[in-house]
């Protein structure tokens, strides 16, 4: 179900996920990979399936009737024409009988930070994925640490669930560094994410306010996709952006951010909450040193790697970054272990034949 990426494959951690799991499972022999898209989406996406017979179109509707269009009433029309059906953002339709449903589960804040989303965001989807998860056959968790918070939530969700995580874009570990224009030879913190409050950004923008006194020369950069739904900065923001020591990039290539992660001093990652924390993967991937706040799924994803500080100990942070800048950065290699995307594919079949094989199918 891929009614949410756009034609370019561009976008934020649900369409990266959906974008590499489909390239991975479609090298797959064993595999016949079919996309759900959008009308406008056809054409960029028929290169992730091979051909336009694979890609079945949603009706042309209104943005918020998609989600009640996917769980009340696709079902029905996906019934019997596939052995499994993937929901990959939230939803898996309702009344799919005998196909098997797989739902992923990215992270619960859903249920457990509500405030972090709109109204109309929490009235389309709170309610319609709780159901989803009780309805799927097989539930694909992004860490162990969701998986976990995803059994506190529902113990029954137990047996059928299995953490599966993610790895770094391919498309990031190859694109050709490219550098931002001011930055070069200037020493930078990296943060990497969106603006929301779960984010932590004022823990690490007020500790900012304690790097540049001492290092005047410093840089924080945020790096993320324009600002959607809540946002928290922080009363040092303005101040530090009008100083020029906190700079924002928006909506960057890879590339861009691959030369950010190359010459960072130090890669942050302060949130509150996290499903996986795939900048914190591609931190390491990448070679850089990195620093994470003790979020159970931001410690799994960087184990000893990474140092890792409580989420809103201002001192701690800014006692840290000074540290990374007042030494040479290490010449880290790439991890030998690093995980691709066709490990991801090959958990996510792993864990739907063994759902299979444990069902009892319904009528």
């Amino acid at each position: 179900m891929a009614g949410h990426v756009p034609g370019s494959t561009r976008g934020g951690g649900i369409v990266r996920y959906t974008v590499e799991l489909a390239r991975a499972l479609h090298r797959r022999p064993d595999v016949d990979l079919h996309l759900l898209v959008a009308p406008d989406a056809v054409d960029g996406l028929t290169d992730l399936v091979g051909s336009r017979d694979r890609l079945l179109v949603l009706p042309a509707l209104p943005g918020p009737a998609v989600p009640a269009y996917e769980r009340a009433a696709l079902g029905l029309r996906l019934r019997g024409r596939y052995d499994v059906v993937q929901g990959v953002k939230h939803l898996l339709p309702r009344g799919l009988g005998r196909t098997h449903g797989v739902l992923t589960i990215h992270d619960m804040l859903l249920v457990d930070r509500p405030q972090d989303f709109g109204a109309a965001k929490r009235t389309l989807l709170q309610l319609p994925y709780a159901g989803s998860i009780r309805g799927a056959d097989t539930l694909v968790c992004v860490s162990s640490a969701t998986r976990d918070r995803l059994t506190a939530f529902d113990p029954r969700t137990a047996a059928r669930s299995t953490a599966v995580p993610l790895a770094t874009s391919p498309t990031l570990l190859t694109a050709a560094p490219r550098p931002v224009d001011g930055l070069g030879g200037r020493p930078f913190a990296l943060v990497v994410g969106d603006t929301q409050p779960r984010k932590n950004l004022p823990t690490v923008i007020t500790a900012w306010r304690q790097v540049v006194a001492q290092r005047p020369d410093a840089v924080l950069v945020q790096v993320g996709p324009p600002p959607w739904g809540a946002e928290a900065y922080g009363p040092d923001f303005d101040p530090l952006v009008a100083s020029g020591h906190l700079r924002q990039l928006q909506g960057v290539d890879d590339g861009t951010l691959r030369w950010a992660y190359e010459n960072a001093a130090v890669v942050l990652a302060p949130s509150l909450a996290e499903g996986f924390g795939l900048p914190a993967a591609e931190a390491l991937d990448l070679g850089a040193p990195l620093v994470t706040s003790t979020d159970a799924a931001l410690v799994e994803v960087s184990g000893a790697r990474a140092q890792h500080l409580p989420a809103e100990d201002v001192d701690a942070w800014a006692t840290a970054v000074l540290d990374h800048l007042g030494r040479p950065r290490p010449d880290v290699a790439a991890r030998a272990d690093r995980r691709t995307w066709d490990d991801v594919a090959e958990g996510t079949v792993a864990a739907v034949r063994r759902g299979q094989a444990g069902r009892t199918p319904s009528t």
